[in-house]
């Protein structure tokens, strides 16, 4: 099963795919923010397989987080899945373009079971 680096606001979303994941037989590792996810990196052990954020989030939005994640050689390699429940069709294009799957909020748990892979 894969190593999974949660990024999410949202206390109780954090907590139920925290649950969710490990009860699918994943490691997860759960942060707050964008720059308390490149914190974990740079001080994790062992990198994760799989990087989920949330899109919408205080101080460094999921969409900077990413593109950070893409410009060090160190993580670029890092699956980057992107969750929002953003309406705005932009931001979303925009997360697409890099990231390695997007799931809109709400989903079930088959697509992110599909999505992780």
């Amino acid at each position: 099963m894969a190593n999974i680096l949660l990024v999410e606001d949202n206390a109780e979303m954090r907590v139920l795919l925290q649950e969710l994941l490990e009860w699918g037989g994943h490691h997860v590792t759960c942060e707050r923010t964008g720059q308390d996810g490149l914190t974990s990196l740079l001080n994790a052990a062992h990198l994760p397989d799989v990087i989920i954020s949330d899109l919408i989030m205080p101080g460094m939005d999921g969409l900077t987080f990413l593109q950070r994640i893409r410009q060090n050689p160190r993580w670029s390699h890092i699956r980057f899945i992107i969750m929002s429940g953003d309406s705005q069709a932009e931001r979303l294009q925009e997360s697409r373009a890099y990231a390695d799957g997007v799931l809109p909020k709400p989903f079930s748990l088959n697509d992110l079971q599909r999505i992780i892979g």
